[in-house]
């Protein structure tokens, strides 16, 4: 599949271990190196601010999509040219999933967490058909995909929707298998759901 823009979920702030910010450098000059546009949250803080300055310094598409509270705040990057604000974090959500191509989820909190459930959800709605990847940076993210891996071994998780996401610890590892992901057909969403 081509893939022309990447969501990049991430937290407003930059967290306590500087290998988040570090990690988040290399996603943004990863991406940027294979020209590949950049979607992201818009805001001016945190490792949303470090994603897109990478971005806008290696002149690659950036397209910021604010929310309207947060928009008022002034909390919007100043450096994009290209922002779209939305009225809720459902209509920002769709926003996201109508401009990317693939999505990557870097450390955050609970909206990232929100953007990462709303992306797996849609995929095994058969809503979208788009890969979404994980980066464990530092095993930020160990607690839950030990959660995932309860839940389909409780069967509240399938495992072929388990599977769909791309969790690497590595920039370059994931954004290559999101790169070179082969998508399951769009009919096979009853199927992974695991309720036939």
């Amino acid at each position: 599949m081509h893939i022309k823009n990447i969501s990049i979920f991430c937290g407003a702030h930059e967290g306590a271990n500087p290998n988040y910010k570090k990690a988040a450098i290399e996603v943004a000059n990863i991406i940027s190196s294979k020209k590949i546009g950049i979607v992201f949250g818009g805001g001016d803080v945190g490792l949303m601010k470090v994603v897109s300055d990478v971005g806008i310094e290696n002149n690659v598409d950036v397209l910021g999509i604010s929310l309207k509270s947060l928009h008022a705040l002034e909390l919007v990057n100043p450096k994009l040219t290209r922002l779209e604000v939305a009225e809720t974090l459902l209509d920002r959500k769709q926003i996201f999933m109508d401009n990317s191509d693939a999505f990557i989820v870097l450390p955050g909190g609970v909206g990232s967490l929100d953007e990462l459930a709303e992306i797996m959800a849609s995929n095994q709605l058969g809503i979208i058909n788009k890969p979404i990847g994980l980066l464990n940076t530092n095993g930020y993210y160990d607690h839950l995909i030990g959660w995932m891996k309860h839940a389909v071994n409780e069967g509240f998780i399938s495992q072929a929707n388990y599977d769909d996401l791309i969790i690497e610890h590595e920039p370059n590892v994931l954004i290559d298998r999101i790169i070179s992901s082969k998508r399951p057909e769009d009919e096979n969403w009853k199927e992974r759901l695991g309720l036939g």
